[in-house]
């Protein structure tokens, strides 16, 4: 067994699991609920363009917040 492998998996608090991307990171995992007919046509949308699913919804979201004026949360 390498050191690696000898290190405790559950010594670390998932509360403490970084959830913001780093500088090499573009993209962060979440999940969201949607409703069946968006989840199909952005599947649809993704299989007939080639492109990937994560790239048609960030074109999507990137178009629904091109002029949107959001508010920062409160300090």
């Amino acid at each position: 067994m390498t050191d690696k492998m000898a290190g405790d998996i559950f010594k670390s608090d998932p509360r403490k699991v970084k959830t913001e991307p780093t500088k090499e990171e573009e993209y962060i995992r979440k999940t969201f609920m949607v409703k069946n007919k968006y989840s199909d046509l952005i599947n649809r949308k993704a299989y007939w363009e080639r492109r990937e699913i994560k790239d048609v919804l960030n074109e999507i979201l990137k178009d629904y917040f091109k002029n949107k004026k959001i508010k920062e949360y409160p300090s």
